[in-house]
């Protein structure tokens, strides 16, 4: 904790220290500290504000109410007339109210906080304050104000992802839901609060709480069982402490009285300054005697829990202890008995009162009137509590048939959801791999296209300047015509006839490249070596060109593109090594990748290494003043077709030494290199 704390001071990274305060409160308290001491020393008084309010939740959680209530009470002083800093304090005043039970100054200050929650910005205090608001509502009986708060906080938490605090919300409106009897919404509301959140030691607590208010005693005690095990003496915050007294109510009402004593002693919260829960522990530590026939320690621990009751002025749960006490009066003083048990009566006087609480009323005031005698009395107080039991009796059935629907529900909702993520996360994967997929092909295209573009741009470009010198020429000579003697007019004639004939064998040319872009390639072992022979027997270069070739391997494609590719290879290196001493053309391969890589070598001209790409388009040549003729087609093929087979097309040279082409084709499957030859 301390080697996470910020060096900053700014308000954004201390609110880091919320969850800190909360769910570890005595480690978060030094750091707090040493903070609040840094903010103070620095004069940061927004910042001191804060960590006093921090400290104060710290102090509260580790159930130290008075000192947190100090701290909070300066937090709110220092906060002054800013809407956030007091809405941040005022958040956990409340909360030390729904805590532990203070009162000095809630109605004020749940006013106050009402009208300054919109002012704070960070949605886990904003949702922080919402649910304290409902607390205070809940704790007042106004369960109806205190759900609309809930839902609010809810809305908010899952409008911006804070699923935790959407958690939190769902819980209270499970508790809600629990208070008023509603056993299946409860249980249905905590659950969905799991789903959200993942499991919180509140939300399980309220599982088992539903579960023991259902009969199902076992099932609440090994989850109490479960989430105490976790907690040890000395270090207890709040919710163990709840925890703690649910446990043990548990355990005294399914007759395990001493394990219900034995647990409060063990943690050593008999009294714990939590003035809600040392109310609530007594009681169970009254009743608990009372059955083990103590009435004296009994006695002393209901009149206690009755007195914080009251100090709290809460309605109902004082109840218990009343009718505890009365029952334990009943032989001594049935006077007194019977004054306990009329006022339990009375604060059970409104229709939403616990129904449970009012039958044990009945029954405790039945047996009071008989013990004084009071038959008649005893006899119509006995008539309600059993018409009022048959009721509870029968609606405890409905609601444990109600749950168990609920649950399977729950669970079949989950189960469809969980399908239906599966479902989604496959699809969602599908569709991520066939945009990948469409991505790939629209870039290749896209790069196929601009290839295309530039190849044409080239072509016509290079069309209009190859056109442009004949007609130049023919436009000349034509001009001359005109003006030159007959005798002197066969000579231009004849210039006339070539530049034409250069046009025509140009656009014969382009042609021919024309119809093979268009025809389709087919696919199938080719054996190069019988290609390559077959293309150097056509061209017939004569003997001062020698051809030496290697091992050459069977590859995958269309037999007659290949040729030409290889025919316009060896075509461009015979025309550019002839007339060169020991002119010769050499063809070998190598393998890489999975790829037969053929390299046609000459020793010709060579060329320089910076015109090397422009030596595959179209019209492309050598530089000027080198005297061999051509279009530039040839290359162009060479580049198109292997393109087109998947391979790829380089060259290596430099002027004067050679010049080497590589081309990558496709292997044939199970196919090896052939036997060289030389010719």
């Amino acid at each position: 904790m301390t080697d996470a704390a910020p060096h900053s001071l700014d308000l954004p990274d201390l609110l880091f220290l919320l969850d800190e305060a909360k769910e570890r409160p005595e480690a978060a308290l030094p750091t707090i500290t040493g903070l609040l001491a840094q903010a103070q020393a620095e004069g940061n008084r927004a910042a001191e504000q804060l960590l006093l309010t921090l400290l104060g939740m710290a102090n509260l959680h580790s159930l130290k109410p008075e000192l947190a209530r100090e701290q909070l009470d300066e937090a709110l002083r220092m906060a002054g007339s800013d809407p956030e800093q007091r809405a941040r304090a005022l958040t956990r005043k409340l909360e030390l109210f729904v805590v532990h039970g203070e009162t000095d100054t809630l109605e004020d200050d749940y006013r106050q906080l009402e009208q300054d929650v919109g002012a704070l910005t960070h949605v886990v205090e904003r949702v922080a304050a919402l649910n304290f608001l409902a607390g205070v509502d809940f704790y007042r009986d106004d369960t109806q104000r205190a759900l609309q708060w809930c839902e609010q906080a809810k809305a908010m938490a899952l409008s911006e992802n804070h699923l935790i605090g959407a958690g939190q919300a769902t819980s209270n409106i499970g508790l809600i839901h629990y208070h008023a009897g509603n056993y299946a919404a409860a249980l249905t509301y905590q659950k969905e609060a799991l789903a959200l959140a993942g499991p919180r030691v509140e939300v399980e607590m309220m599982i088992a709480l539903t579960l023991k208010a259902l009969g199902q005693t076992e099932r609440a005690l090994d989850i109490f069982h479960r989430l105490i095990e976790t907690s040890s003496p000395g270090s207890l915050d709040h919710t163990d402490l709840m925890n703690l007294a649910n446990y043990a109510d548990t355990l005294y009402r399914a007759g395990k009285h001493e394990e219900a004593i034995a647990v409060i002693e063990r943690f050593g919260v008999t009294d714990t300054p939590v003035e809600r829960s040392r109310a609530a522990l007594h009681d169970t530590l009254g009743h608990s005697h009372a059955a083990l026939g103590r009435p004296d320690e009994a006695r002393r621990f209901f009149t206690s829990s009755i007195e914080i009751y009251d100090r709290l002025a809460e309605g109902e749960e004082i109840v218990w202890p009343l009718l505890g006490l009365a029952e334990l009066e009943l032989n001594r003083d049935p006077e007194v008995a019977l004054a306990h048990a009329n006022r339990a009566l009375s604060l059970l006087e409104r229709p939403e009162s616990n129904r449970s609480y009012r039958s044990r009323a009945l029954h405790v005031l039945s047996k009071v009137h008989a013990a004084r005698g009071d038959y008649r009395e005893a006899y119509g107080f006995a008539e309600r509590h059993r018409a009022l039991q048959a009721e509870l009796d029968r609606e405890a059935e409905r609601q444990r048939l109600e749950v168990a629907l609920a649950e399977l529900e729950f669970d079949r909702a989950q189960a469809v959801a969980d399908i239906q993520r599966t479902a989604l996360g496959q699809a969602r994967g599908e569709v991520a791999a066939l945009h990948a997929q469409l991505e790939a092909r629209v870039q290749q295209r896209t790069q196929e296209l601009q290839a295309a573009n530039e190849e044409l741009s080239a072509f016509a470009w290079s069309l209009s300047h190859y056109l442009r010198t004949p007609m130049q020429l023919v436009m000349g000579h034509a001009d001359l015509l005109v003006t030159l003697p007959e005798e002197e007019r066969a000579a231009h004639a004849e210039g006339i006839m070539q530049s034409i004939g250069r046009m025509s064998e140009m656009l014969d040319g382009l042609l021919r490249y024309a119809e093979r872009h268009l025809k389709p390639l087919e696919s199938r072992p080719v054996p190069l070596g019988d290609l390559v022979q077959g293309a150097w027997t056509e061209l017939a270069p004569g003997a001062d060109v020698q051809l030496v070739t290697h091992a050459l391997p069977v590859v995958m494609g269309d037999a007659a593109a290949l040729r030409l590719v290889f025919r316009n290879l060896l075509a461009n290196a015979t025309q550019h090594s002839r007339g060169r001493e020991g002119a010769r053309v050499v063809v070998r391969a190598s393998l890489e990748q999975g790829m037969h890589v053929i390299e046609v070598q000459d020793n010709g001209v060579g060329f320089d290494p910076e015109a090397a790409q422009r030596l595959f388009r179209v019209f492309s040549q050598l530089p000027a003043g080198q005297s061999f003729e051509g279009l530039g087609l040839g290359l162009a093929d060479v580049w198109r077709v292997v393109i087109a087979h998947g391979g790829h097309v380089r060259t290596e040279g430099r002027p004067g030494e050679g010049a080497s082409f590589f081309v990558s084709l496709p292997a044939a499957p199970g196919q090896v290199l052939g036997a060289p030859a030389s010719a």
